[in-house]
């Protein structure tokens, strides 16, 4: 008889998770590689190195975000309550490196006693996707607001950029891949955002930007303490 447990189908997902970590192994090990042979390669070889080690970088960092995305899709709410503002705050002082080096100011409006059911990891990982989602295509002396806002029914964040210019600063082919991983990004802090019960819209028009909207009822709630 040839059935057994071993043999019984998984689910989709678990066999597209073991794939991408199957994947991930020998990727990794190139990009060591790699990085050896750029330190032992001569002048006139370096390019063709550095090349590759770029390509095999963004095929890692796309199979940890298909990953990453095969989490959110199977939801990323846990019981434990993170509080947003506090979280907020880490995110953006991580990210003030980053900004001061474009030349673009960053800060955040407002307070909020909103606290949402989720990994503080994954509630960093969402508000870094999506704020550097505007650091991305800011240019120097842009602004990039947060604001944070407490209602009746819900709170709100919204993060916005003053428009950036058509010239991303990246040579041509890049460029494409860079707004491909950006997107996978949105999508995964969508996706993490809406197993908590909260919502996000995107928007990119002259004021690029997002707004993520916690009911006060439901999976993701409210610290309604002082």
């Amino acid at each position: 008889m040839m059935a057994n447990a071993a043999s019984s189908p998984r689910p989709g997902n678990l066999v597209l998770r073991e794939l991408l970590h199957f994947v991930s192994q020998p990727l990794t090990t190139l990009h060591c590689a790699l990085e050896c042979s750029m330190a032992q390669a001569e002048t006139e070889d370096s390019e063709d190195v550095i090349l590759a080690l770029e390509q095999a970088g963004r095929v890692i960092e796309a199979v940890r975000l298909m990953r990453e995305y095969l989490d959110a899709e199977q939801g990323c709410s846990p019981a434990a309550l993170v509080s947003l503002t506090s979280t907020l705050d880490n995110v953006l002082e991580q990210l003030s490196v980053l900004a001061q080096a474009g030349g673009v100011r960053l800060f955040a409006c407002g307070a909020s006693k909103a606290a949402i059911p989720i990994r503080e990891a994954w509630l960093q990982r969402i508000l870094i996707y999506l704020v550097g989602a505007l650091l991305e295509i800011a240019q120097p002396g842009n602004a990039i607001t947060v604001l944070l806002e407490d209602g009746a029914s819900q709170s709100v964040v919204s993060g916005h950029s003053f428009p950036a210019r058509s010239s991303s600063g990246l040579p041509s082919h890049r460029a494409p891949v860079a707004n491909v991983l950006r997107q996978v990004k949105l999508a995964i802090a969508q996706r993490a955002m809406e197993s908590t019960g909260a919502s996000v819209e995107f928007y990119a028009d002259d004021k690029p930007g997002f707004t993520i909207r916690i009911p006060r009822s439901g999976a993701a709630r409210h610290e309604l303490s002082a």
